[in-house]
């Protein structure tokens, strides 16, 4: 994994920097010959032919790298690469011949050999940077594809977790309409600030962490007040900065599992337990309750169907923190366990 990351790095320094690669191919391309003639070889060096070698090389290169390589590239477009690069291998040659006299005349068949070897090498380079430019350009589709193709899922969990939120809490409004509680304008009110909360951070990739409590907060004061004289929620928090990062609507799926388990256990008294806290960028959310004597029938009719909101989490955990977060759910006779752990 790590290579290859290091690769992917190599290459993408590349793709950005090809002026800069094609600039320096170039400069050791004309030096090359200058270093070779003041070794011990003697190799005859003239600043005109060199030039005129460089051009014919350019040409090479290019007509390979900017027209051959991104057509079709059949039989037809071979053939006429074929007679381009022995016009040019011709045309070099003969002003090669003219610059030293016409004293090369009788060395074309070197000649022509030296330069059909040197722009085979041309074309293959120009091959290789044109191959990894199209494997960077595929690559970088196909992360463009995908980072699209999660956003459209992300979205689509989203909505599916503003009906189910809406059901649950509807719930404890009516339950308290009938029984003319005085408190259920207030438990409207908190209904409307709940919706606006989850209206904003829908369209939201990331929300401060101290609006997802306050959200939290908010959910299980409605929920609390319902079932008063069954439950109590014990909250507390730890959190060294509450303007971090996280993506939003993550907790609230497993404090809506709590309540729904706990509206239908037998008897009273029984205890909800949240922890949530932040340090060293490690964020950690806790969530007990009480699970084992209770009655399915008893259960909300909405909320029996509510794992859908389980399932989501999962998913938006597994696609907005990939190996940045371990979920333990625990669920024995006793107590139903959250315990979430995310890198932020």
């Amino acid at each position: 994994m790590g290579k290859s990351k290091e690769q992917g790095g190599i290459l993408i320094r590349l793709i950005k920097n090809e002026s800069l690669v094609h600039a320096l191919f170039w400069s050791i391309y004309f030096v090359f010959p200058i270093l070779k003639s003041l070794g011990p070889s003697n190799y005859p060096f003239n600043v005109y032919s060199q030039l005129n070698d460089l051009f014919f090389g350019m040409a090479v290169f290019y007509v390979s790298y900017l027209v051959f390589l991104p057509s079709k590239r059949g039989p037809s477009q071979m053939l006429l690469l074929v007679a381009s690069l022995c016009l040019f291998a011709y045309a070099n040659f003969k002003i090669h011949d003219w610059l030293f006299h016409g004293t090369h005349g009788e060395a074309f068949i070197i000649y022509s050999f030296s330069y059909a070897s040197t722009y085979g090498l041309l074309f293959l380079f120009a091959y290789a940077l044109f191959s990894i430019k199209e494997i960077y350009i595929k690559q970088r589709a196909l992360e463009v594809a995908n980072r699209e193709k999660k956003m459209a899922e992300l979205r689509g969990l989203k909505t599916q977790i503003n009906p189910h939120f809406l059901f649950n809490t509807l719930n404890a409004i009516y339950s308290n309409s009938l029984k003319k509680d005085d408190r259920t304008p207030d438990l409207i009110m908190k209904l409307s600030d709940n919706f606006r909360y989850i209206l904003l951070a829908g369209r939201e990739d990331y929300v401060p962490l101290k609006n997802e409590i306050d959200h939290m907060k908010d959910y299980v004061s409605l929920q609390s007040v319902r079932m008063a004289d069954k439950l109590e929620a014990v909250m507390t928090f730890d959190v060294e900065d509450s303007g971090k990062p996280i993506a939003p609507l993550l907790m609230i799926p497993f404090v809506e599992n709590a309540f729904k388990y706990s509206s239908s256990l037998r008897g009273k008294g029984h205890k909800i337990i949240i922890r949530v806290s932040l340090k060293q960028e490690q964020f950690n959310f806790y969530c007990s309750n009480p699970f084992g004597d209770f009655n399915t029938e008893g259960m909300d009719h909405q909320w029996q169907s509510s794992g859908i909101g389980i399932s989501n989490a999962k998913r938006r955990l597994e696609t907005l923190y990939p190996n940045r977060h371990n979920l333990i759910i625990q669920n024995n006779l006793d107590n139903f366990i959250v315990d979430l752990t995310i890198t932020l």
